[in-house]
């Protein structure tokens, strides 16, 4: 089976025009291969569970709060992970991060199944080297390994470079058990449970647990009351995963894909939407999407955005057509095109600045500010609630 792994966070799924084509992904075979001829290195079997809900709140969790979660029904762990926003800097510059102090062996279970399934990531936390996204990776200059600088006092080695879970709470990853704490940060708890868990119950339970908490929910009910058992499933490809949804797709002749139907029924819908009309994007997007056009016409840029320069959102097919390349984030619904007469790949376009700020506040990357500037493209990067 052909398997191109590509999830959200960052979303980190790379994005023609427009051309999707994203920041460069810095090399990680030299990293893995070193981690490799390490070896002697043997780490317990992750935790099959299901990443259900986030939970953020004003004031750290206490343990023994944790550890009364981890008894409800349905619940198989709750993983925490301290976050805070940070000054990094690296060969290219410094930037503004968010760097979590997580457990490695617990945050495991909840990464993607791409990063779970790579114990070169985990061994580089366990020594006390940090891991960065892709896309932290770019910003930051650092290609195959070298060193980072937090709050412009504590050197760290970059062991990893890997996805983060979804939706993405954090661009660098350090061990928490090693003395890396993340000092005056927020806490972020995400439970996982077992299949077939009622979401509701598990929902109402959580909230009477922690009143004054915010849960997201990061999959739909139905599909946890009915999990998809992918019968039939297309064997060319699968993508995805976690809050997103398992894709199987067959691939096409024309840098295409056919995703397997139950995925699309699922996760992709067509609703209308303030200033472009109807669009079909996955159903995570959806809300997002309309907040951010909403306050686009709220504060009266709404003339910025032309309806019949719309470029699309869900569709189904490779970076460029190119099946040598990873999936789109068109092709899980995720991304929209704005604007495309006058914002083609490669260029600076005429992207009003203040709609570009109102979409970066409700979860949203623009593509103009990658190295190959996709100027039109805004694509879902983290959940905001709405």
């Amino acid at each position: 089976m052909r398997k191109l792994l590509v999830i959200l966070i960052l979303l980190l799924i790379v994005p023609v025009a427009c051309g999707d084509d994203g920041p460069d992904a810095p090399p990680s075979d030299e990293l893995l291969s070193e981690a490799s001829s390490q070896g002697g290195v043997s780490l317990p079997d992750p935790i099959d569970t299901t990443p259900a809900y986030l939970i953020s709140t004003d004031e750290p969790v206490a343990e023994d709060v944790i550890e009364r979660l981890e008894k409800v029904d349905g619940v198989d762990l709750v993983v925490a992970a301290s976050i805070r926003k940070m000054e990094i800097s690296g060969p290219d510059g410094n930037d503004i991060l968010r760097v979590a102090s997580v457990d490695p062996l617990e945050y495991r279970s909840i990464a993607p199944v791409a990063t779970n399934e790579a114990e070169f990531v985990w061994t580089s936390l366990l020594s006390g080297e940090a891991v960065l996204t892709f896309e932290a990776a770019e910003d930051l200059g650092i290609e195959g390994g070298g060193t980072i600088e937090l709050d412009g006092s504590r050197e760290m080695e970059v062991g990893a470079f890997a996805d983060n879970q979804t939706p993405n709470i954090a661009d660098v990853l350090v061990d928490a058990n090693l003395g890396q704490a993340v000092d005056g940060s927020d806490q972020v708890l995400t439970v996982g449970v077992q299949p077939g868990t009622s979401l509701d119950a598990l929902g109402t339970t959580l909230t009477e647990e922690l009143p004054d908490s915010r849960l997201v929910p990061l999959i739909p009910p139905d599909l946890m009351s009915n999990p998809d058992p992918l019968t039939g499933a297309i064997e060319d490809g699968s993508s995805g995963g976690g809050i997103i949804g398992t894709m199987n797709y067959r691939i096409m002749d024309n840098g295409f894909i056919k995703p397997q139907q139950t995925w699309v029924d699922s996760n992709i819908s067509t609703a209308t939407v303030s200033i472009i009309g109807d669009v079909t994007c996955h159903r995570l997007m959806l809300p997002q999407l309309q907040a951010a056009l909403s306050e686009i016409e709220s504060a009266g840029l709404g003339g910025e955005l032309r309806a019949g320069d719309y470029g699309g959102c869900y569709v189904p097919r490779f970076i460029d057509r190119n099946p040598s390349l990873p999936l789109s984030m068109h092709a899980f619904g995720l991304a929209v095109d704005l604007n495309v007469s006058t914002n083609q790949l490669g260029t600076e376009g005429d992207m009003n600045p203040r709609v570009v700020e109102i979409f970066e506040r409700w979860g949203f990357v623009w593509g103009g500010d990658w190295s190959r500037p996709d100027p039109m493209h805004f694509e879902l990067s983290r959940l905001v609630e709405t």
